[in-house]
C-alpha cells in the first residue's frame, strides 16, 4: 500500500469511493459537498491509498479556522475493501500526521453510529450524538482526542 497526495486526477476515483459507501456510511445527500470540497477545500491535506494499482481510500486533515482543533477530513474507505486493514492502516497515518502537523492541539472527526466503535479504538470519545446528523438513520457521532481531564 502507498499513500499519495491527492491531485484532481484522483477525483473520479474518490467519488466512487464516496458512492460505493452510500447509503449505509455517507447519505445522498453528502455527496455534492464532498464534490465541492474536492473541488475546492484540499489545501494540501488529501491523500489517497493505493493498493495493487487501484485507488481504494481517500482522506485528509484539517485545521479549523479559529485554530483550536485540528482533525481528519472524509476518510473512507471502498466499500469493496472494507475489513483489510486499509482504514486502520491510512487512520493511524492521518492521526500521526496530525501530531507531527499541528502539535498539541484537540484532534476532532465526526463520524456515524457505523464507525464510532472504529475511532474508540484509536483514542477518541464521543462528545456528542446527533440523531440523524449526517441524514435518516446515520446518526452524527462528534467525537475527539487530547482533551484535557
Amino acid at each position: 500500500m502507498k499513500i499519495l497526495k491527492y491531485s484532481p486526477l484522483f477525483k473520479e476515483k474518490c467519488v466512487k469511493i464516496f458512492e460505493s459507501n452510500m447509503p449505509k456510511f455517507f447519505a445522498v445527500d453528502e455527496l455534492q459537498p464532498f464534490i465541492d470540497f474536492l473541488d475546492h477545500d484540499i489545501d494540501d491535506n488529501y491523500y489517497v491509498v493505493e493498493n495493487n494499482d487501484e485507488i481504494v481510500a481517500c482522506g485528509g486533515i484539517f485545521l479549523t479556522d479559529d485554530g483550536k482543533e485540528a482533525g481528519l477530513s472524509w476518510g473512507m474507505v471502498h466499500a469493496d475493501h472494507h475489513r483489510m486493514g486499509i482504514g486502520k492502516f491510512f487512520t493511524e497515518f492521518r492521526i500521526d500526521l496530525l501530531k507531527k502537523t499541528y502539535p498539541s492541539k484537540v484532534y476532532k472527526v465526526d463520524t456515524s453510529q457505523h464507525t464510532a466503535g472504529f475511532y474508540l479504538k484509536r483514542g477518541f470519545e464521543t462528545i456528542e450524538v446527533i440523531p440523524n446528523g449526517f441524514g435518516k438513520g446515520i446518526d452524527k457521532y462528534v467525537m475527539k482526542m487530547g482533551l484535557q481531564k
